[in-house]
């Protein structure tokens, strides 16, 4: 969802600790328009890598699987437990754009726009609750579609010694989403109800802005905790001196 930098320094970390493709755009720390260098490659490996690269043991980012995602009841006139698990996320690589990238080497601070025609988060789902004071409930699949996607991105890191090598961890990764129309589809809402499930939906779709909104913050919260726990998986094995070279 809108989630670019995150991957771009995945993308980078698992370049850098193997042999690039040579169609890949390499940054160097004393570039003096790294920041220039780091849109332009980021845009570039991740659209490269969407499928997956078997030589560099990469699985595809697009779809990228996530094995689950809890959100929390929210608040004002949402109010819904949210469980979903099997997740796809599609889009991600698809008229990606990067803009406005910001680094601040010393801090280890990485920030960045991003715009998404669309994102698709598909998964099986549990949910219950209220909507603006409805009852909701049902199992079965989902899709969340955002349209227009546009996000800030920012995270911060640490430098920690490992092995005698220099490593880095993501300490905090923040998201903001700002899509222009958010789509909503549950299937199987009221335990297969199809007029209620029809009729839910079809209300949820005309109240979705006003449902994003209340559910957003826990969005972001959450998925700053996934692309926190997937970088530094991939950070704790390449050195960092790997992901960003001096010359």
């Amino acid at each position: 969802m809108g989630i670019s930098t995150g991957i771009i320094l995945l993308c980078f970390a698992i370049a850098y600790g193997a042999d690039l493709p040579s169609s890949f755009k390499i940054c160097k720390m004393n570039d003096p328009n790294l920041e220039e260098c780091f849109a332009a490659a980021a845009q570039q490996a991740i659209i490269a890598m969407a499928p997956g690269i078997k030589s560099l043991k990469l699985l595809p980012i697009d779809p990228l699987s996530v094995d689950k995602v809890t959100i929390g009841e929210g608040g004002g006139a949402v109010r819904l437990k949210q469980s979903y698990k099997n997740i796809k996320l599609y889009g991600l690589s698809k008229g990606l754009e990067i803009s406005d990238y910001k680094v601040d080497l010393p801090n280890l601070i990485f920030e960045s726009n991003s715009f998404n025609p669309q994102v698709d988060f598909v998964a099986d789902y549990e949910v219950e609750g209220k909507v603006l004071l409805l009852p909701v409930h049902g199992h079965g699949r989902s899709n969340i579609t955002m349209l227009n996607l546009k996000t800030k991105n920012k995270f911060s890191g640490e430098k920690y010694e490992k092995d005698g090598e220099t490593y880095m961890r993501i300490k905090k990764y923040k998201v903001k989403f700002n899509p222009e129309k958010v789509l909503l589809n549950f299937e199987n809402l009221f335990d297969g109800n199809e007029a209620l499930s029809k009729q839910m939906n079809e209300f949820l779709n005309e109240n979705a802005d006003t449902i994003f909104k209340d559910l957003q913050s826990s969005y972001e919260e959450t998925f700053g905790l996934v692309f926190t726990d997937m970088g530094n998986q991939i950070f704790s094995r390449v050195p960092f001196t790997k992901i960003l070279p001096e010359s």
